[in-house]
């Protein structure tokens, strides 16, 4: 590892400073320039870059190339002079706040289970990939332990150890390094070689929310926040919660169990919906008369089992040679189409390209969807069985 002696590293909680412009080069689109020194900090380690201003020119991207540090603009900085920077001050401190939580549940987490950090990446949310599987309810435990360790708001501390000290360190590291070594260390909580920046205290991390543990791989990946975006996610859990509760009648911390009663009476509707449908459809089927070479009967916000039921009888019951049962949802129909005497498959094509349909299936069933307007399905159907009848 490099020597770290960047204004970053040296203050990180640097917001404005100074620097002369050593070097503005123009690269395809747009201008890198190094500074004598720089409080931006480049995107490494799964933290992203910096953004902000030089001289009121925006920084966009920040890397590190080389043992120089490259401010990405899309306007030139003259070479020689003294310029001021500003750092983007609220969306570095979520950095700071959001890769020391990192820290500390990856920290708790080998420390209890043993499981390594092996992939970290922080976006809108922070994604850690455990090398072991864990269920929610331990990184809940872990969650619970990690947010104890902040209210005590202990100092973090960065230090450089020697090899020797480092030999006798046990510390966390996802590559052998060399050169001088960064530790950071927070008590009770984890010891790891990070080049990134962190909080002065653990306090500062604000709060740790677990949101998801999914497997991965041959491990599990874990999404969490850290601070202000933790807090920015709870308050809109809890505007969409009251919303709920306003809608449901129930208290806010009841409104699981006001859903689970909503969805059963839900249930309960659908069953006597259905067995109405199904008495509805018995009545129209008795109302056709026996032996008619075509039916196309059409429906309202009928689904497809029901639909495919009427077909049936239509053609076993009432002996129609073909029956098409159709359900409007929305600007297309839904069919089913079925025949003991046609191949209906022969006419697949036709259907689909004269009523502008998605669908397909055997000899005697077809079923799919049409893009066209009643009348169109009606007169396509008839003349396509009076050309089944030539």
């Amino acid at each position: 590892m490099e020597e770290l002696n960047e204004l970053f590293y040296r203050e990180p909680y640097t917001k404005e400073f100074d620097a002369q412009v050593i070097r503005c080069i123009k690269v395809d689109a747009h201008y890198e320039t190094v500074l004598s020194d720089t409080a931006f900090y480049p995107e490494g380690g799964g933290q992203p870059a910096d953004t902000g201003t030089i001289d009121g020119i925006a920084v966009y991207d920040v890397r590190r190339k080389e043992d120089e540090i490259v401010h990405c603009t899309e306007k030139e900085i003259a070479c020689g002079q003294t310029v001021h920077g500003v750092i983007d001050w609220q969306k570095r401190f979520d950095h700071m706040q959001s890769h020391t939580g990192e820290h500390l549940v990856s920290g708790l987490v080998h420390r209890r289970y043993g499981f390594d950090n092996v992939g970290f990446h922080m976006g809108e949310t922070i994604q850690i990939d455990f090398d072991g599987m864990l269920t929610f309810e331990q990184l809940r435990e872990i969650e619970n332990e990690a947010n104890a360790i902040i209210w005590k708001n202990e100092p973090i501390v960065i230090t450089y150890p020697s090899k020797e000290e480092l030999t006798q360190l046990d510390y966390r590291s996802k590559k052998e390094l060399t050169g001088k070594v960064r530790i950071v260390s927070i008590p009770d909580g984890d010891v790891c070689a990070c080049c990134g920046t962190h909080t002065a205290k653990t306090g500062e991390i604000g709060l740790i929310r677990i949101l998801s543990c999914e497997k991965h791989k041959n491990g599990v990946r874990v999404q969490m926040l850290a601070g202000r975006n933790a807090l920015v996610y709870d308050q809109k859990v809890y505007d969409q919660d009251h919303i709920i509760s306003g809608l449901l009648s129930a208290k806010i911390l009841e409104t699981s169990e006001a859903v689970k009663g909503l969805q059963q009476q839900n249930m309960d509707q659908k069953f006597k919906l259905g067995s109405l449908t199904k008495e509805l459809l018995a009545f129209k089927m008795n109302g056709y008369a026996d032996g008619l070479p075509l039916i196309v009967d059409f429906e309202e916000d009928v689904e497809r089992d029901a639909m495919r039921t009427l077909a049936v009888d239509l053609v076993e019951k009432k002996n129609a040679r073909v029956a098409a049962v159709l359900s409007q949802n929305g600007e297309m129909y839904g069919y089913v189409m079925i025949s003991h005497t046609v191949n209906l498959k022969d006419y697949t094509r036709i259907l689909n390209e004269s009523l502008h349909g998605q669908g397909g299936g055997t000899s005697d069933i077809l079923q799919g969807n049409f893009h066209s307007c009643r009348e169109d399905i009606t007169g396509v159907l008839k003349q396509m069985f009076e050309d089944m009848e030539r």
